[in-house]
């Protein structure tokens, strides 16, 4: 059957349609037959068609007599024969619509328009989209202005706040330059709020390069009126796809091509970061006992330097750089020996010293003591060996009984030194040796005692492969 409304097929026995929701109703058709109607002519009755919906009938229940209706009393009360007709359901249908719930005149009102679900999601996504499209601009808009970040870079700096100002500012490709680092450099500034500021536009040469700004920031603060004229660069063209950003360019923050010299063997930090070998000079250290760091940049102001090794105390020095082309220096004699590496060495020394001695006393080979000399000073160790061997072999002069009674060591200057060749530590122990012997002339029959307590020597040991070796001496000890 088919809506009169919208013109939907719908199925048989349909009371609403499906598509608009438009009541269905169905008209009957009377076929042949006859009622008989009694003889008082009493009126026949029609059937009341009942509105609630029934299901429709299979063939069998349409051959089977419907159920008589009741027919109303008169006052006769006279009960008037009715005959049920026949009646064929015809798919055509008469219309019947559904009366309007809110008490609207009228038996025919169409159904209040309503939008579907895909519209009204089409709908919300559409201003969804505005919206974001909105905000996207305005962010945009706020995050790429210029003059913001010109303003806001000068309210950090002068209120301190060097985590916000570090965000702002067009920062090199540097390990060095760190927001640690910049705040470090700025450690010693004071702050001071800011209020009523402005910034214009200005004028000058580097504003006119394409992708630069120039502009002159004037404030207060609670010491008076102050401005500030500042350089902006863009840093990327296409932030957020369709804005440029722009940063403070580093004039006056940054500084380029720093040298610092530091003595050989020691570890250089900058900041607490690591100062790899990558930043020495090609020719760092030759016929020098400093290698020689070039750093790219570093910030204006306070950085801090540390020299660290395993033989010394760490030693801190602060630096102040403020142009191009800055350089400065680690003193070696700022870098001390830790005494608990070299505190053994006195003891060494006399050990050293003693055993020299015994052995060329002995006339024995050089060999036996040669280990406890560097290889560069084994020709010039051996030859002083040797010396006091031959002077124990004199026939002419007999020295016996020699002795080291007495031996005072001193450690003055514990300065951290480096062999300029290797790299080497290299420290001195002083010392005044106290001795003794016997000596006989060939032609006499007397012996002779003979002792010193006032000589002065000297030892300068070198560390190599885990051990202190001698690497030059003064002995000062004279057999005659």
């Amino acid at each position: 059957m088919f809506c009169p409304n919208c013109g939907t097929s719908n199925d048989e026995g349909a009371l609403f349609c499906a598509n608009c929701g438009t009541r269905l109703e169905i008209e009957p058709a009377v076929t042949e037959g006859t009622a008989t109607v009694s003889d008082n002519n009493a009126v026949p009755q029609q059937p009341e068609v009942q509105t609630q919906a029934q299901e429709p009938q299979t063939d069998t229940q349409a051959q089977q007599p419907a159920e008589q209706p009741q027919a109303p009393q008169i006052n006769e009360q006279v009960q008037p024969q009715v005959q049920t007709a026949q009646v064929n359901v015809q798919p055509q249908v008469t219309p019947m619509y559904e009366q309007p719930q809110n008490g609207a005149m009228g038996n025919s009102a169409k159904k209040p328009f309503k939008l579907s679900k895909k519209i009204i999601i089409i709908g919300a996504a559409a201003v969804a989209v505005i919206a974001a499209v909105i905000v996207f601009i305005c962010v945009g808009n706020s995050l790429t202005n210029y003059k913001k970040t010109a303003g806001s870079y000068v309210k950090a700096v002068e209120e301190c706040d060097w985590a916000k100002a570090y965000s702002l500012v067009q920062i090199p490709d540097s390990e060095f330059l760190t927001k640690n680092a910049f705040i470090t450099a700025h450690s010693e500034a004071t702050g001071s709020a800011v209020g009523n500021m402005r910034v214009i536009d200005s004028f000058s040469s580097k504003g006119r390069l394409p992708g630069n700004k120039a502009v002159s920031v004037i404030y207060t603060t609670a010491t008076g009126a102050d401005s500030q004229d500042l350089l902006l660069t863009v840093t990327d063209k296409h932030y957020m796809l369709f804005f440029k950003k722009y940063k403070v360019s580093t004039e006056d923050v940054v500084v380029s091509n720093c040298t610092i010299n530091v003595p050989k063997g020691l570890t250089l930090f900058i900041n607490d970061i690591l100062v790899g070998d990558q930043y020495k000079k090609d020719d760092s250290g030759k016929n020098s006992s400093y290698d020689v760091y070039e750093i790219p940049y570093l910030f204006n102001g306070t950085t801090i330097l540390k020299a660290t090794s395993d033989f010394t105390e760490d030693y801190k020095k602060e630096i102040y750089p403020s142009y191009d082309d800055y350089s400065t220096s680690i003193s070696s004699y700022d870098i001390k020996f830790s005494e608990d590496k070299i505190s053994g060495l006195k003891d060494q020394a006399k050990k050293d010293v003693t055993e020299f001695f015994d052995a060329a006393q002995k006339k024995n080979d050089f060999s036996t003591v040669s280990d406890k000399f560097t290889s560069n000073m084994q020709s010039g160790a051996k030859s002083t060996y040797n010396g006091y061997v031959d002077t124990f072999k004199s026939t002419y002069k007999q020295i016996s009984n020699f002795k080291v009674t007495s031996f005072t060591a001193s450690m003055s200057d514990t300065s951290f030194r480096t062999d300029s060749s290797d790299g080497c530590p290299t420290i001195k122990v002083g010392f005044k040796i106290g001795y003794s012997y016997t000596y006989k002339y060939s032609n006499d029959t007397k012996s002779y005692d003979k002792s010193d307590t006032k000589s002065s020597s000297y030892i300068y040991y070198k560390y190599v492969d885990g051990q202190w070796k001698i690497s030059s001496m003064g002995l000062g000890v004279s057999i005659y």
